[in-house]
């Protein structure tokens, strides 16, 4: 089995969005060359009932969940390799599971629904709480993989540089083309006229991501200066997008406690799957 580190993390849950991310995950890992750890968590809320008879409170279904586990890492090994799929079944809540998991991971990808009133309004709890505390970069799945360029925010901060280093990687190793974007507002009064600003913008994405254009010379990468507020301006860019990537705070947040407003509309807001990256700190 290759080391830990070098593994993507899967919840599934028999969903249909959850198979969903199977593959996607599946995918992620083939490019990488990494494998893949499937987690089925359950809790025996039953339990909890009041019993009216000795007896009489139901035992969850573990076989059946042991057979979703079964068939998930069944799926990787056929397409990765016998060595490449491994899974857990764990009596846990499924945030805590995948966390777990998640410790040594490079990547976790969960699934939440594409399109339903509820998550245009909340996303799903264990989606947004693995992704506001997993110590890796985590992949929100809604809807099934399509091809596309990767698209990255990017506005100067440590989290949106350490967005971009991930979608370059992403990029290289998928060999799909990327957009660095930088979203901006223009005011009523500026210094410079705007056509000036948006030069002078480009210019500063162009040198920023030089680093990362240097070090992935096989990415063919282009760089957008776009009008609106970003989470606004990126969710409309993701129509054609294959994955949009984004730190998790930019300019403000709570360090590992929430997500920042901008990730948080993206993720319920995108039509593509949606990589967050977390900078740990030792605060966290």
């Amino acid at each position: 089995m290759q080391e830990s580190s070098k593994r993507v993390v899967v919840g599934v849950d028999g969903t249909s969005e959850s198979q969903i991310a199977l593959r996607w995950a599946v995918e992620a890992a083939r490019t990488g060359g990494l494998a893949v750890r499937v987690v089925r968590a359950y809790l025996n809320q039953a339990s909890e009932w009041p019993a009216t008879a000795e007896g009489s409170i139901p035992e969850p279904p573990v076989d059946q969940y042991q057979a979703e586990l079964d068939a998930a890492v069944e799926f990787v090994r056929d397409r990765l390799g016998y060595q490449a799929g491994s899974g857990w079944l764990v009596h846990a809540g499924p945030v805590d599971a995948i966390l777990t998991e998640a410790a040594d991971a490079q990547m976790v990808v969960v699934g939440t629904k594409f399109d339903s009133k509820l998550t245009a309004a909340v996303l799903g709890s264990v989606a947004s709480t693995v992704t506001a505390k997993a110590p890796c970069p985590v992949v929100v799945v809604r809807g099934e993989a399509r091809n596309g360029p990767i698209l990255v925010g990017m506005d100067g901060s440590a989290d949106s540089e350490d967005a971009v280093a991930f979608a370059f990687e992403q990029a290289a190793r998928s060999d799909a083309p990327l957009t660095v974007a930088y979203c901006w507002q223009p005011q009523e009064r500026h210094d410079a006229p705007i056509t000036e600003m948006r030069a002078l913008l480009q210019d500063w994405l162009v040198e920023n991501i030089g680093t990362y254009a240097d070090k992935y010379p096989g990415v063919a990468v282009r760089t957008r200066i776009i009008e609106g507020r970003p989470a606004t301006a990126l969710a409309e860019l993701t129509d054609d997008t294959s994955l949009l990537v984004v730190g998790s705070r930019g300019r403000g947040g709570v360090t590992g406690l929430l997500l920042g407003s901008v990730s948080q509309s993206l993720l319920r807001h995108s039509r593509c799957p949606v990589a967050v990256v977390r900078r740990q700190v030792a605060a966290d």
